[in-house]
């Protein structure tokens, strides 16, 4: 495996009641660049994104994460190693607010114990005080810091968006898997979740992102990869894929786009 390969799978496959999802046989992605994955409904982008992120087994293949062979692995355990994943439905406690959601997600559980919880060791008030101090630059990236004593419920769909994606940026990961992270929200708010993602990206952070909006994924990102029915039908940077015939036969040129 490269060395610039920071994640690389091959011969994965998934089915589902004799019908594939997902037949990649060797994708790789490079560190410190944007990728963005798109394709039809149903071409087996989140399945994708479930295989390499351990949310769902494979039924064949490997997955490498710095060279790390992670196919067994279990989701919590890829979270630690660099590699966060955000989803299409977001995934926020609604009953924390906006501090207590960044606090939780950044926190390391084998430093949570119910014993120094109770007791307050000053080990455990400066690992606090630290915790809420990430969460706090977060917040001011996402410009939620106004938010911070808000309930998750209280959110608009939109700040809740900002606020999974805070989840994901609080632990500082190495890969971020973005799935749909501008699915729902309005034009506003998605040029500064882009801008987000471009500066995460300037940071060193590598990102590969699930995206419907078109227009936005050739405006943003360096690589594009075409999936459908479960495979790999384009592999380039935008303006390639742009004018790839199977591409728009398949996806660009359709109907319903």
């Amino acid at each position: 495996m490269s060395n610039n390969n920071l994640l690389q799978v091959k011969e994965l496959k998934k089915s589902f009641g004799g019908i594939q999802a997902v037949n990649v046989s060797n994708l790789a992605f490079e560190e410190h660049i944007l990728t963005s994955i798109i394709g039809p409904n149903g071409a087996g982008k989140t399945t994708f994104f479930d295989l390499i992120s351990r949310f769902q087994s494979q039924d064949d293949g490997e997955i490498y994460f710095e060279g790390k062979n992670i196919s067994n692995s279990q989701p919590y355990k890829i979270a630690r190693l660099g590699m966060v994943r955000t989803f299409q439905l977001t995934k926020v406690f609604e009953r924390m607010n906006v501090l207590e959601n960044l606090m939780f997600a950044g926190s390391s559980v084998r430093n949570d114990s119910f014993i120094s919880s109770i007791i307050k060791l000053p080990s455990q008030k400066e690992y606090e005080e630290e915790l809420k101090t990430k969460a706090f630059e977060v917040m001011k990236l996402l410009t939620l810091e106004d938010m911070a004593q808000s309930y998750a419920r209280e959110l608009s769909g939109g700040q809740k968006k900002l606020l999974e994606l805070g989840r994901a940026i609080v632990k500082s990961p190495k890969v971020l898997l973005l799935d749909e992270p501008l699915a729902g929200v309005n034009p506003k708010l998605s040029e500064q979740i882009l801008e987000i993602i471009n500066n995460l990206i300037s940071e060193g952070k590598t990102v590969l992102m699930v995206e419907h909006n078109i227009e936005a994924v050739m405006r943003v990102s360096e690589r594009v990869i075409v999936m459908a029915e479960g495979e790999i039908i384009a592999d380039g940077p935008p303006n390639e894929i742009r004018t790839n015939e199977k591409v728009i036969e398949a996806y660009l040129g359709s109907d319903d786009e």
